[in-house]
C-alpha cells in the first residue's frame, strides 16, 4: 500500500474506504506498569506480570 510523495493523490492516508490508523487505543494505558513499563495483556491483573508491582487497579 502506498500513502503517496505528498504531491497529488495518494496523501490522505486513506486506502480505498479503508481509513489507515495506526498504535493501540489510548484505553490500554491502564494495561502498562507505572514501575517497569510492561505492557500486561491480561485486564484482569491485580499485580504486573512482570515485575509484581500492584497495577492501582480493583
Amino acid at each position: 500500500m502506498s500513502l503517496g510523495d505528498g504531491h497529488g493523490q495518494g496523501d490522505t492516508g486513506v486506502a480505498g474506504d479503508e481509513v489507515v490508523e495506526g498504535g493501540e487505543p489510548p484505553c490500554m494505558l491502564d494495561l502498562v506498569c507505572e514501575e517497569c513499563g510492561r505492557l500486561n495483556d491480561d485486564p484482569e491483573l491485580v499485580n504486573c506480570g512482570g515485575c509484581g508491582t500492584p497495577l492501582g487497579r480493583g
